[in-house]
């Protein structure tokens, strides 16, 4: 019975496709804000489109050049602030998981809810920066299974991000 606790592998997996479909949806709220002018679709000689800015607007300037980091700020945000005070996301809600101090006995402090974040901004800052390149797919792929190795072979199923901060999922 102690073990089914930490039974939280695919549960955990399907929060997290659930808080990044809500991520997608804020993501599109968005994008309702550009103007439909913003961009056009135009076809060059090989008969591929190509998006062409169609404006000069400052504000359409300033989310061709900055959408990316902005949704990967609501990103950290989302994730560190409902750790921080509610426990769980709204996937983690879902699927009836909850992460708890390593003590398994209270919440985790912001502290711990950053640093529990800490891998997933750094590659959100990557990602910006090169995201042109095959540093940030690279990068996410190797965090990745490595991270599902670490669940796989730990009999509590924590991943690298629950050492770093300290903390524990545990099925509610």
């Amino acid at each position: 019975m102690e073990q089914t606790k930490y039974d939280t592998i695919y549960r955990r997996f399907f929060a997290k496709i659930i808080d990044y479909i809500l991520l997608l949806i804020v993501a599109y709220i968005f994008t309702i804000f550009l103007p439909e002018s913003a961009y056009s679709f135009n076809l060059d000689n090989d008969n591929i489109p190509q998006i062409v800015p169609q404006s000069t607007d400052p504000l359409l300037s300033f989310w061709t050049s900055y959408g990316d980091l902005i949704l990967s700020i609501i990103l950290v945000i989302y994730f560190i602030a409902f750790h921080l005070f509610v426990g769980q996301t709204p996937g983690k809600m879902i699927t009836g998981v909850k992460v708890w101090d390593i003590s398994e006995n209270k919440k985790i402090n912001f502290k711990q809810a950053f640093l529990r974040s800490l891998p997933d901004i750094s590659l959100a800052l990557i990602t910006f920066f090169f995201s042109y390149e095959y540093l940030p797919f690279t990068l996410i792929c190797i965090w990745n299974i490595v991270n599902v190795t670490k669940v796989l072979s730990d009999k509590k199923h924590r991943t690298i991000n629950d050492l770093i901060a300290k903390s524990i999922v545990l099925r509610t």
